[in-house]
């Protein structure tokens, strides 16, 4: 079984005195897929309440909570799904039911979520306190480490979510379109590079990506490291900029969220999985961007132990065939072409890599075209993507 989008059954479930089941909080539970969600007054799973990603169910069927445990919540309130700690993961999976606000926003007091991880969960909601601001839900918000007894429950279907999902629902689109960023007026560079380069050690990105940075600042785009802007100026920034180069990366999501019809963006790949259509079937759908894929990927080092890519894996691309693209498509020059790492570079990066991981090896992905082709044939899906 799996979440169709297009299907007709889109649409919001009310439950009263439904019961709200966050995660276990025992230490080593499997929080990834875990047994959370909502409950009707009788014990039966509210099949709304599910979510989707990986072409898996996220969460399952909890048990009945006991009674003493559970705590009341009087009122209306709309379900948000699950509250996820991480950039990436709570844009595509902790948004996707927010298109139901279009409808409920005056009848409901609050959204109430179940946490990824039962551990401070209201931790996560202050973080993304301005992200759910920027995305029109100023309503309210709760992630539950207990469970719930609710008066009135309003469960919208997921919209939204991974892989094939980033497509979204039409009343998902339709959502963002109206409400994501709208506040904010556009303002910053015409021309960006969303980069890497300033990440935490563990997120991965491309071998020599500074001598990329060089080159695309030869053509005039600007450098922008979003970490170390605000939610706010990082969403003028994706409204304002005309041209944009990036890998596949969590920003992307935003940019489909508050993008418009005027944007080129080249997405490059950079890991040996099929994630690049998926940005560009969001971008193009969510706001009609010109997204294209940018395949030049030469090889890929993979920190030890790690046998595949993921978000830990650097990818070695060919700068002067990614040159080439962008000319064609308008978004550079030509007038002096790229060079690629030398022999010499691609050691000091290796060497770099090492010393940034404590000594960590990087080598070259195993069994690499084999890894592709089983991508291809749908027997293998690419490790984590966010990062």
């Amino acid at each position: 079984m799996h979440l169709d989008l297009d299907d007709t059954k889109q649409n919001i479930v009310i439950v009263d005195n439904a019961i709200i089941v966050p995660p276990p909080r025992e230490r080593g539970s499997n929080n990834r897929f875990q047994a959370s969600g909502v409950l009707t007054a009788e014990g039966e799973m509210v099949e709304n309440s599910i979510t989707w990603g990986e072409g898996r169910q996220i969460n399952v069927a909890p048990e009945m909570p006991d009674p003493d445990t559970i705590e009341h919540l009087p009122g209306q309130h709309m379900f948000g799904g699950i509250m996820f700690g991480h950039f990436g993961h709570f844009l595509v999976e902790s948004t996707t039911r927010l298109w139901g606000l279009e409808e409920l926003r005056p009848a409901i007091e609050s959204i109430a979520y179940t946490p990824k991880i039962n551990a401070r969960p209201m931790q996560f909601v202050r973080q993304f306190r301005p992200l759910f601001n920027v995305l029109g839900a100023t309503v309210p918000v709760r992630s539950t480490p207990v469970p719930l007894r609710v008066d009135r429950l309003f469960v919208p279907r997921q919209g939204f979510g991974q892989f094939e999902l980033m497509r979204g629902s039409e009343a998902f689109r339709a959502y963002m379109r109206r409400h994501a960023g709208r506040r904010i007026p556009a303002q910053g560079a015409e021309k960006i590079y969303i980069s890497r380069s300033g990440l935490q050690r563990d997120r991965g990105g491309l071998i020599g990506e500074w001598l990329l940075e060089q080159q695309l600042q030869q053509e005039g785009y600007e450098i922008y490291h979003p970490q170390n802007h605000p939610l706010v100026d990082q969403v003028a920034q994706y409204k304002a900029a005309k041209q944009i180069v990036a890998v596949d990366c969590s920003p992307l999501h935003l940019v489909g969220f508050v993008g418009n019809s005027e944007q080129k963006v080249a997405i490059i790949k950079r890991r040996s999985m099929e994630l690049v259509p998926y940005f560009v079937d969001q971008l193009r759908l969510f706001q009609d961007i010109d997204a294209f894929e940018v395949d030049v990927l030469v090889d890929e080092w993979l920190p030890h132990p790690d046998k595949r890519p993921g978000r830990r894996s650097c990818g070695e691309i060919s700068f002067s065939r990614l040159h080439e693209a962008l000319v064609e498509r308008g978004m550079a020059s030509g007038q002096q072409p790229w060079r690629d790492l030398s022999d010499a570079e691609r050691a000091d990066e290796r060497e770099r890599l090492r010393v940034l991981h404590e000594g960590t090896k990087f080598f070259r992905m195993a069994n690499r075209e084999r890894f592709i082709e089983r991508q291809k044939s749908g027997t293998v899906r690419g490790a984590n993507k966010f990062s």
